[in-house]
Order: C-alpha cells, then sequence, then structure tokens
C-alpha cells in the first residue's frame, strides 16, 4: 500500500515513516502543502495522513484538494489543534479518520488496518450482467471487459462510489476533469457515452436536472 505522508515537523515526519516503513508500507513523505500538491498531482496513493497546520497551504485545504482528484483513498488528520471547527471541516472536507497529537505509532497503524478493512470493495455488482472493478478499474458486462475512455470510467466510479445518491454537477467535473479549466464542459455527452457502455435495457443513471446525476440500483 502506498502512502503520502504530509508532516512539517521533521522529527515526527521521519519516525512515522520509518515506522510505516518496517510495516512494509511504500511511504512518501513531504515537509510541507505546496510539496504535498506536487506529489498528489503526479501519483497515486492508497491512504493520506496529513496535519492540519502545515506551511503554505493548510491540511483542510489539502483533504479538499485530494477529495477532487480521488473519492476513495482514506484520509488520516493529525493535530494538535482540538478546535471543533476544524474537527468539523476536516470531516465534512472528506477526512475518514481523524487523530490528535500526541499519539501512539501503534495507535495509527490500528487506525491504518481499520481503514483498510472498511475500504475493501474490489467488485461492485450492478446486476447479475453487470459489475466493475475498482482495482482494475474495468467494466464487465456478460463477462467481458468493456473498454471506457478514461473520463467515462472516472464518471463511473463517482456515480458508484455514491450509488442510490445525486452526485452534483460540480463534484463531478472537478473529479472526472481534475481542475482542468474549460468554458464547457460536456458532461451530458459523456453521460450518455456511458449509459451506452453499460449496455443494458435498465437505464441506471437518471438525471435531476441542474443538480446532478444519480446511480440508482
Amino acid at each position: 500500500m502506498k502512502i503520502l505522508l504530509i508532516e512539517d515537523n521533521a522529527d515526527l515526519n521521519i519516525a512515522i515513516s520509518d515506522f510505516l516503513k518496517v510495516l512494509k508500507y511504500d511511504v512518501v513523505s513531504v515537509l510541507d502543502g505546496s510539496d504535498a500538491i506536487t506529489v498528489i498531482d503526479n501519483n497515486k496513493f492508497d491512504l493520506y495522513i496529513t496535519d492540519i497546520n502545515i506551511p503554505h497551504v493548510s491540511g483542510l485545504d489539502i483533504v479538499k484538494y485530494i477529495r477532487q482528484k480521488d473519492l476513495f483513498s482514506s484520509i488520516i488528520v493529525i493535530t494538535a489543534l482540538l478546535g471543533i471547527e476544524n474537527f468539523v471541516d476536516a470531516f465534512n472536507f472528506g477526512c475518514s479518520e481523524y487523530i490528535k497529537k500526541p499519539f501512539h505509532l501503534k495507535e495509527l497503524n490500528i487506525r491504518i488496518k481499520k481503514l483498510l478493512e472498511k475500504n475493501i470493495v474490489e467488485t461492485f455488482r450492478i446486476d447479475e450482467h453487470i459489475s466493475y472493478n475498482f482495482k482494475s478499474e474495468e467494466l464487465y458486462v456478460n463477462g467481458e471487459v468493456v473498454h471506457l475512455r478514461k473520463k467515462a470510467n472516472k464518471l463511473l466510479q463517482i456515480l458508484l462510489q455514491n450509488v442510490n445518491e445525486t452526485v452534483k454537477n460540480d463534484d463531478i467535473i472537478n473529479f472526472v476533469w481534475e481542475n482542468d479549466i474549460k468554458e464547457k464542459y460536456p458532461l451530458r455527452q459523456l453521460v450518455t457515452e456511458l449509459r451506452k457502455n453499460l449496455a443494458s435495457q435498465t437505464n441506471y443513471i437518471t438525471t435531476k436536472v441542474s443538480v446532478g446525476y444519480k446511480f440508482s440500483i
């Protein structure tokens, strides 16, 4: 499993990194938010661990940035700040777990293991003929792989991750287009394409006009 650690305290950064490496995790560590953004843009991680009070880009902004690109990987926030606003914001922005400093490294390992157990959803079965494998990022229809374009694949991921709930247009655009700046996003055409890829008599994807889309099963 690949982990990104963002912690500006050099001694703590080294201690956590070394501990996780002993446990056979693949760890990349940085000391500030701007370096974290660069690393996030160029790598895919299974878990993110970030302090809130870090230089250049705050940990809360890092959490928001991660969630614009990756809805699935877990995020652990570590901080000495106990303010309820920080706590609420961290979870509203998409963090999965929250640990107060000081903490024992064994506690961190326990939290990681619990998050991994919760996130083991490899194959999502849509119906008896259609399934999606999150690990391989492949759609199967009648046992055969349906090759999706990258953006159609990401659209399916965000809809399945929020199955039976309406996903807002802005959230879809941020995730699928990964912060590309365009005057007009052809989201409607992409939804039409994905419906064809599913090759089903059932219209799983419904539109909530001016709000977003929902994948219902």
